[in-house]
């Protein structure tokens, strides 16, 4: 469904401080503190992703498609040809596709790629994983309620900003992707998205919710955390 990472040549500056030369003879040396790993984008980008249960997801969007006939209906809308134009228009955003190249440029700099995103891609098979499949799904309010219960929605979130705070480089990530909300909302008051959202409550699909889940996920919004959470978005939680 859905979303790089930025520029990490932060080179490391070797801080060599000379010693002054002495002379009287040289204090003992102090034991050598153990160096700090660097931080690699690619390997903490993977790190929050491997908490997505993508093959909980997976299964549980195949019972749905070849099960559930209100489901299939909105599958069908997603993949018809005025929602590829819509995902196109999304995609050709100026501030999105700087941030895509910026990501790309970030993963290919830590020894990854985009391809880091590959393992969220959906593989559906056309027979039945399990037979009580066929038995045991209920339309789309029943899709959303056990995708709500398997979706570590605010483990996430959580994980993303603790991330950011530990990595200069995964926080400039994160306070890219933070900064997109107004791209987003730009996007959903053009015409088309507006006609895609109305098509898709005429199917039962909750899009409230899903706003509120896209929002909370991607730190434009604080909706579900106790009202005694602030948050900055240039620097997170205080």
């Amino acid at each position: 469904m859905h979303w790089g990472t930025i520029a990490l040549i932060t080179l490391c500056s070797l801080g060599t401080g000379l010693s002054a030369i002495a002379l009287a003879p040289a204090a003992p040396a102090a034991p050598a503190s153990p160096a700090v790993p660097p931080s690699n984008f690619y390997l903490e980008l993977r790190s929050v992703l491997r908490n997505v249960p993508h093959k909980q997801i997976e299964h549980l969007v195949q019972a749905y498609l070849l099960n559930d006939a209100e489901f299939q209906a909105v599958v069908r809308e997603i993949n018809s040809l005025a929602t590829y134009r819509l995902r196109l228009q999304l995609l050709n955003q100026p501030e999105l596709r700087q941030f895509l190249q910026w990501l790309s440029q970030q993963l290919i700099l830590s020894g990854g790629s985009l391809k880091v995103f590959d393992d969220l891609e959906l593989e559906i098979k056309v027979l039945n994983k399990y037979p009580h499949w066929a038995q045991s799904v209920n339309g789309i309010a029943g899709f959303e309620q056990e995708f709500d219960y398997i979706y570590p929605l605010a483990s996430i979130r959580k994980l993303l900003e603790t991330s950011a705070q530990q990595s200069a480089v995964f926080g400039q990530f994160w306070q890219r992707v933070v900064a997109l909300k107004p791209v987003y909302e730009r996007f959903l008051a053009t015409s088309q998205a507006t006609a895609f959202a109305s098509r898709l409550r005429n199917l039962g699909v909750d899009v409230n919710g899903l706003d509120s889940f896209v929002r909370y996920q991607l730190g434009w919004s604080n909706e579900t955390l106790p009202n005694n959470y602030e948050y900055d978005y240039n620097y997170g939680f205080y």
